[in-house]
This record gives C-alpha cells, sequence and structure tokens, in this order.
C-alpha cells in the first residue's frame, strides 16, 4: 500500500482478505480504512496525492537514509551498510533497488529471519516515526498505512523483547 497506485489492486480481493486476516486488531483496522479511503478516491487522485506525498516532499520520503543525510557522501556509506546487512541475511537486492526504500526495508523485514528483521527495523525506526507524524500533522491519507506499520513494528520489537 507504500507503492504508487495502481488500478488493479484498488479492488484487489486478496488484498482485502490479506487484510482482513492481520491477527494485530490495531493495524487490521488502520489498513481496512486506508482501503476504504482508496476505494473511494478516483485513481488520478490517489496519484496525485501519491506523488505529492512521497516524491515531491523531503519530509515524507520513503528514502529513509535521505532524512539522516540528505544529499551527501554518507548516505552512499549508508546504503553500503544497509546492502551489507542484507548480505548477511542471506538477500541480494537487484541493482534498481535502493536499500532504504521503504517498502524494499518493510518487505525484507517480513522474510528475513528474525534477528535481521528486527535490526533493520531498529535501524529504521526513528525514521519511520518522523514520516508518520509528518503524515499525522498534514491529515495525509497515508498517515493509516504508516501509523498501521509503526504499531506492527512496535508490537513486533515488543514480542521479541519479551520471548
Amino acid at each position: 500500500m507504500l507503492q504508487y497506485p495502481e488500478q488493479e489492486w484498488i479492488g484487489d480481493e486478496q488484498l482485502f482478505h490479506e487484510i482482513s486476516s492481520l491477527s494485530n486488531e490495531s493495524v487490521r483496522k488502520l489498513f481496512m480504512q486506508f482501503l476504504d479511503y482508496l476505494t473511494t478516491n478516483e485513481i488520478e487522485t490517489l496519484c496525485e496525492i501519491y506523488v505529492n506525498t512521497f516524491d515531491f516532499s523531503d519530509k515524507t520520503t520513503m528514502y529513509l537514509t535521505y532524512h539522516l543525510f540528505g544529499d551527501q557522501k554518507e548516505r552512499g556509506q549508508a546504503f553500503l551498510k544497509l546492502k551489507e546487512e542484507f548480505r548477511n541475511a542471506g538477500f541480494d537486492l537487484l541493482d534498481e533497488e535502493l536499500p532504504d526504500y521503504l517498502p524494499v526495508v518493510l518487505e525484507f523485514a517480513s522474510v528475513a529471519p528474525e534477528e535481521h528483521a528486527k535490526k533493520m527495523l531498529l535501524i529504521h525506526k526513528t525514521t519511520i516515526d518522523k514520516i508518520a507524524e509528518e503524515l499525522k500533522l498534514a491529515n495525509n491519507p497515508y498517515y493509516l498505512v504508516m501509523n498501521g506499520c509503526v504499531t506492527g513494528i512496535v508490537a513486533f520489537l515488543e514480542e521479541k523483547k519479551a520471548s
């Protein structure tokens, strides 16, 4: 739901089913609210809001290291460290994927071994929280997704801390 909107997945029954089956009730409710937003708006509106939110705003860009380094050379060094984290977990990124792109980080965390997922989420949690806060302040519909992500991350980290 953090990817550029496409008509095909707006009414996707599989996406609805997957969200409906989430065990975390808070996350499920937030994602269902976002699905409602998707289905009640035209694709052109969804695309415009997405681009304005994530492509034209430094405060809500999904390139997580940008929040820390901007375009400075330290960002390249951070990329190398993140790529190493992916490799250590047994994952190699495709050449066109940047290792700090939020959907890539979240997808990695969903399939990586637990200790690697936890480390990756801890590396980026503060930045993800900042993005969520900016979206909330702007009353942006993507806040629902980001808040769901933050809620899920916190639950995952707390669960792992308790075990």
